[in-house]
């Protein structure tokens, strides 16, 4: 995991083992947005109005920083299952491009919303990735086969992309130079490298502590919803009102956690 201060990431309080039978190790395929002006299939960093964070290559975190898929994250605490699959569209086709094993998890900033924050002892992505079709020719899987947001994977079928996986050499590195590339494009256009979230600094353990002192001791009261009809949201603290397609963690005028909430209209 990379950061200069690693105190925030795991096995540091507040993050737990996720723990479970090695032999029954499943997972979860599943799908993410790629950037459109990147030659590799990292997260898509320079969308408009939507800027993503996840996958977290960083910090190899999944949901510390983002709201996407909150529903797999709390599933995979449930079931304790390891292993995540990144498929993404890429080159007209889906592929897969790398995966985590998952070993940590904490309780996210929504705390008592099934919010859960995953970390990952190793992670490993692809240049160039797979095709699902060559996927499931070799590994007996489905993935052809269209969903939506995650598909559960058996622990026979995650062993076999993993072996499939870690016979192709790691391109992390590459992966984490074309974002930070794509950062600066963010930057120099729009003066941030996260500009519909107000960041400047790159993701690091340093980042992902203000995530993690903050994280609320008791459950929501509200139900805190991820998507809004008016893509607008509503700060709770300094009254802003934030454009953003998905809900944001941290509120980008005040830096408030867990603050925002969606404008129905």
């Amino acid at each position: 995991m990379s950061s200069s201060d690693t105190s925030h990431s795991p096995p540091n309080p507040p993050w737990r083992e996720l723990g479970g039978n090695a032999d029954e190790a499943g997972g979860y395929a599943l799908v993410y947005y790629s950037d459109n002006v990147s030659r590799l299939p990292v997260r898509f960093v320079t969308k408009p109005g939507d800027n993503k964070a996840d996958p977290n290559l960083e910090t190899l975190t999944f949901g510390l920083f983002s709201t996407c898929n909150r529903s797999l994250r709390s599933s995979a605490v449930a079931r304790r299952y390891p292993y995540l699959f990144f498929i993404t569209r890429w080159g007209g086709n889906r592929v897969l491009s790398g995966y985590y094993h998952v070993r940590w998890y904490t309780e996210g900033v929504f705390h008592g919303m099934k919010d859960v924050a995953l970390a990952a002892d190793e992670g490993r992505f692809l240049d160039p990735p797979i095709d699902v079709t060559e996927v499931d020719r070799q590994c007996g899987t489905k993935l052809r086969k269209w969903f939506r947001s995650y598909r559960i994977l058996s622990p026979e079928e995650c062993s076999r992309i993993v072996k499939l996986i870690r016979r192709k050499p790691d391109a992390m590195e590459a992966y984490l130079s074309e974002i930070d590339r794509l950062e600066h494009l963010n930057r120099r256009y729009g003066g941030f490298r996260y500009v519909s979230w107000k960041v400047s600094d790159k993701f690091s353990w340093q980042v992902a502590g203000e995530y993690l002192r903050n994280i609320s001791t008791s459950p929501s009261k509200d139900r805190v919803l991820n998507a809004s009809p008016t893509n607008s949201w509503k700060c709770g603290k300094c009254g802003s009102t934030i454009r953003n397609k998905a809900l944001l963690k941290r509120c980008p005028d005040c830096g408030e956690l867990g603050s925002l909430r969606a404008v129905k209209g």
